[in-house]
Formats: C-alpha cells, sequence, structure tokens
C-alpha cells in the first residue's frame, strides 16, 4: 500500500511540473500556475485549500501546476498557460506588461531576504561568512537579489564568499543540514512555510528591507466577467476558516488589492531579471 502511495505521489508530482498546454482538453480546468520558490510537494500541499475552494465557488474543475525552475515558469506565463497565476512581485510585474495579466491581490505580509544558518553554527555575523559557502535559490527569484545586496552593502564582494546554486528555499536550506553550504538566503515567506522542526534548526543572522510580498494575477484571455469571479472568490476564500487556516500556515497574513503604486516599485528588479534571463541558454 506504501508504494502505492509512493507511486502515486510521484505521478502528481510528475504531472505538476508539466506544461499546462499540453494536458488541457474539452473538459477545461482553470489552470492555477504557483511559481517553483518551494518543492513540488510543499506547493500541492500548501495550495490544496485554495484550489478546492476556487473549484467550490467557480464550479469548475482547478488545476494546479508550476514549473521545473523559475525561468520555464515565466516562460510559461508569458505564453499565458496559466489562468490564475501567484509569481514574486518582480515577476509579476513582467506578467503585467509582458503578458497583460491583470494583478488582483498581494499577500499581506511584507517579503524580506533572510540569511540562515544551522543553529549550532559559529556564524554570528555577515562578516563571518567571508570564505564560507552560501546557499542561493533560483537566481532569477528577488530574494538572492536582495539578500546580496545586503551582503554587499555591507562590504562583502562576491568574491568574498562562494555560491551554492539551489533550486529552491525549500533546497537552500537542505543544503544546510547536508553540509553542503554553511549558510542559506531564503525568504521570509518560505521560511514561515518550512516544518517547526525544520524552522527550530535555524538561526537568522540578518535580514534585508522589505518589500511587496507574491501577487495574484489573472490571464488576459479570461472574460472580464470570469477574472470578476475569481476575484469575488478568492475574496471569499480569504475570510473563509479554510483561507483563514491557510494565511496562518502560509504566514502570507491575507489579501491586499493589487496596487500600480506596488508593482512599479519592482521595476528596476523586473528589468534586471529580464536581462538576466536573456543572457541564460
Amino acid at each position: 500500500m506504501r508504494r502505492l502511495l509512493q507511486l502515486a505521489l510521484s505521478l502528481v508530482m510528475a504531472a505538476f511540473f508539466v506544461s499546462a498546454q499540453a494536458v488541457r482538453g474539452p473538459d477545461e480546468a482553470l489552470v492555477l500556475g504557483v511559481f517553483p520558490n518551494l518543492s513540488a510537494r510543499a506547493i500541492v500541499a500548501l495550495y490544496q485549500p485554495m484550489q478546492a475552494h476556487l473549484e467550490k465557488s467557480l464550479q469548475q474543475r482547478v488545476q494546479t501546476y508550476s514549473a521545473p525552475d523559475f525561468k520555464a515558469f515565466v516562460e510559461r506565463t508569458f505564453k499565458r498557460e496559466y489562468d490564475v497565476v501567484v509569481l514574486a512581485p518582480h515577476l509579476a510585474r513582467l506578467a503585467q506588461t509582458e503578458a497583460g495579466y491583470v494583478p488582483l491581490f498581494r499577500y499581506s505580509r511584507e517579503l524580506h531576504a533572510m540569511i540562515v544558518v544551522p543553529e549550532s553554527s559559529p556564524i554570528r555575523t555577515l562578516e563571518d561568512l567571508r570564505g564560507k559557502t552560501l546557499a542561493l535559490p533560483d537566481r532569477l527569484a528577488i530574494i538572492p537579489v536582495l539578500g546580496l545586496r545586503l551582503l554587499h552593502n555591507r562590504g562583502l564582494t562576491d568574491g568574498d564568499f562562494k555560491i551554492y546554486s539551489a533550486t529552491s528555499h525549500s533546497n537552500a536550506v537542505l543544503s544546510l543540514q547536508r553540509g553542503e553550504a554553511q549558510a542559506a538566503i531564503i525568504g521570509s515567506a518560505p521560511y514561515a512555510q518550512l516544518p517547526e522542526d525544520l524552522r527550530e534548526s535555524l538561526r537568522i543572522v540578518a535580514t534585508s528591507e522589505s518589500i511587496p510580498n507574491q501577487f495574484i494575477l489573472a490571464s488576459p484571455d479570461l472574460p472580464p466577467a470570469r477574472i470578476a469571479a475569481v476575484r469575488k472568490a478568492l475574496l471569499e476564500f480569504a475570510a473563509s476558516v479554510e483561507g483563514r487556516q491557510f494565511f496562518e500556515r502560509s504566514g502570507f497574513n491575507g489579501l491586499k488589492p493589487a496596487t500600480e503604486a506596488d508593482l512599479m516599485k519592482m521595476e528596476t528588479y523586473a528589468r534586471d531579471v529580464q536581462s538576466l534571463m536573456k543572457a541564460q541558454p
């Protein structure tokens, strides 16, 4: 039985990363895209309550998809493969300006980067990171930008430490347990979503400036009435028992209307990451 459950979960994870366009059928589901800042397993578990509420409210099947990495996810967003998408703030700005996505909400709690180390680590200050290995999530994420800027502002250059490339915030933390890195840069939201025992095994050395949190946007391919229905369903979810539990568990706190001012704050970051994506093979 256990092996059957593991096989079923593996199939779910495999489907989670494929292109949503490749599996659309005649009975089309609403596709919820969640950018891959956590492991597939963690994203599926976290967003299941939101998916279930949207299905009930919209009277339509809802399927959650992501991508193997940030670049693939952004490319699929540009192709409008996701009807509703959850994106980091700088990538949300790109989705708005480059693919016409309609900003709906952002999560209430501000976002910042955190430099974390194992609780038993002798590292106490940023200066102690000289000569150490630092784990980073995907370089297209906003968190590495904020974390590295924090280090540079304290007088450390890229040559003062080594970089270990992790594919997600979760993997960056796991690299500390495996001894592949002595410190990691992760986001405050993914940190709040870690299992309690894993969170308690870490110590925060420093935090960066705060920026707006993740945004929820709707595809311009959805009819205006459908976008309005999605907006209403998300507000109802936020007010429900399941929604309050979701926001407490995720550390997102709640929903705030997305504003142009919030998105404009991300313009410089958005153009920087756009240049970085173009430079990648």
